[in-house]
């Protein structure tokens, strides 16, 4: 735990496990609010910086659209457009005679034709050459390939709120510069949703796609408040890696959190913001978590070999095709998933805001320490998951430890790629199923392998909200 400023804000870096708890879920009360000055611009109604109230209904709302139920629903979609990537993977194999794939940019167009199909009800084709397809050109916008614009990351850290609270400033940070540097354009994609919201109010049809969930979605009853993990999930996905740090105190806090919301409706306005928050959130970091894992099962190929029976044998041999529960039950498919995203975690740090005064206390002869109201507490989630008191040898690729016999020796609260507590990540179970499904598929017709420009270790983009790769090249070839 230390102290440090950010624009000469006083800001309390936190990554004591027990102070990590008492932030995220037994202090919730006070800590329910995060804040970042870049995301705020272009997110004023999304579920990530909505504040008080408004998350809290938001939440409570959009949270059945992530149970296991609704998921299986969405699986044919998924898996439609996972056999779309894999054929375009194997064109650029053996067509081309190249076996070196950049799986950053292969990955990322997987990630977006999902997004595109299950939020946006859009078919796209992003494996093309042609890149003269609308979305696909909006969504290059924030795929990080292109250089960020500094300014657009200081100037809402230095400048007085009224003027990045500005229409002019927001749109001079979203479009203004011609959307490049990794800026999403608005207009394009709120246009879009608009107009399907529009088209799905004077249709009889039902889509099996995110933003009809939204659009249906209703509380049963003011008493049904654990919809984030509701009964149907933890039956069946109980075993995954994510629930390290579930217990009775996280589902008592969940349901506090949750509990007292009268409204049951989104307006347009906060449904568009949800479809563009899990656009920008959910396409890069999928695509990211797909390319570090094959890269780890190139440089592991004893890993990859295990992991290649282990999946071989869930496949059903008539059909030839892999079920929802079964997916979610594979140990060491979720092992080598959760340690991917334990040494290359999404987000590099989860930040809270202190709505009151509060004392931290780690318990007896632990660290305590005042927060005063404002405060920001940081929680740096990628040092977390690196430090050797935390993962004995952090840099090494060891997904034994997240097997299920292993898994009581990893310390709660010190395994953070979705957060935890009520403000955790409500499309982890969407994240988790997209990346299976594609990494389950991809390694039972390729094998990935090392070649001279596969760099070891990978080189990190910098000034990045997100953990992001110069490039992640591997070998490739068909099974």
């Amino acid at each position: 735990m230390c102290s440090k400023y950010d624009c000469g804000e006083p800001v309390l870096s936190v990554s004591d496990p027990a102070l990590i708890k008492q932030i995220l879920v037994k202090e919730f009360h006070v800590f329910h609010n995060r804040f970042n000055r870049v995301i705020k611009v272009i997110d004023a109604k999304g579920l990530v910086n909505a504040r008080d109230g408004d998350w809290k209904r938001i939440r409570l709302i959009a949270s059945p659209a992530f149970t296991s139920s609704k998921l299986k629903r969405m699986y044919p979609l998924i898996d439609e457009c996972c056999g779309d990537f894999l054929a375009a993977l194997d064109r650029h194999v053996s067509a081309s005679g190249r076996t070196k794939v950049d799986f950053k940019r292969v990955t990322g167009a997987y990630g977006l034709d999902v997004i595109a199909r299950t939020a946006f009800a859009t078919k796209c084709n992003p494996y093309s050459c042609d890149t003269s397809d609308p979305f696909v050109m909006k969504a290059e916008l924030i795929s990080g390939y292109e250089t960020p614009h500094i300014w657009r990351d200081i100037l809402p850290m230095i400048l007085p709120t009224f003027v990045i609270n500005n229409r002019l400033w927001k749109w001079l940070a979203t479009i203004g510069s011609g959307g490049g540097g990794g800026a999403m354009d608005p207009k394009f994609f709120n246009n879009v949703i608009k107009h399907l919201i529009s088209e799905r109010k004077e249709s009889v049809d039902k889509h099996n796609d995110f933003l009809q969930l939204l659009i249906d979605v209703e509380r049963e009853d003011n008493t049904n408040t654990t919809t984030t993990t509701g009964a149907d999930s933890v039956a069946t996905d109980a075993s995954e890696g994510h629930h390290v740090n579930e217990g009775v105190d996280e589902l008592m806090a969940e349901k506090r959190a949750l509990s007292g919301v009268v409204e049951k409706r989104l307006t347009t306005d906060e449904i568009v913001a949800q479809c563009d928050i899990f656009f920008m959130a959910g396409y890069e970091t999928t695509a990211s978590t797909l390319s570090y894992c094959t890269y780890e099962l190139a440089l592991n190929p004893d890993i990859q070999d295990r992991l290649v029976a282990e999946t071989r044998a869930a496949f059903n041999e008539t059909t030839g095709d892999i079920d929802y529960d079964t997916l979610c039950r594979l140990p060491l498919l979720d092992a080598v998933i959760s340690e991917t995203l334990r040494k290359y975690p999404p987000v590099i740090e989860i930040s809270r805001e202190a709505s009151k005064d509060v004392v931290l206390s780690a318990g007896s002869g632990g660290p305590t320490v005042m927060i005063e109201k404002g405060m920001m507490a940081h929680i740096p989630v990628y040092a977390i998951h690196h430090s050797p008191d935390n993962y004995p040898d952090p840099e090494a690729f060891k997904p034994d430890r997240f097997l299920p016999h292993n898994r009581s020796q990893i310390k709660p609260y010190t395994y953070l790629p979705f957060g935890s507590g009520p403000r955790n990540c409500v499309a982890m179970r969407f994240a988790l199923l997209e990346s299976k499904l594609a990494l389950v598929k991809m390694i039972q017709q390729f094998r990935f392998y090392r070649v001279p420009n596969t760099e070891v270790p990978i080189r990190f983009r910098k000034r990045r909200l997100l953990l992001q790769a110069e490039s992640v090249v591997v070998g490739v070839v068909q099974r």
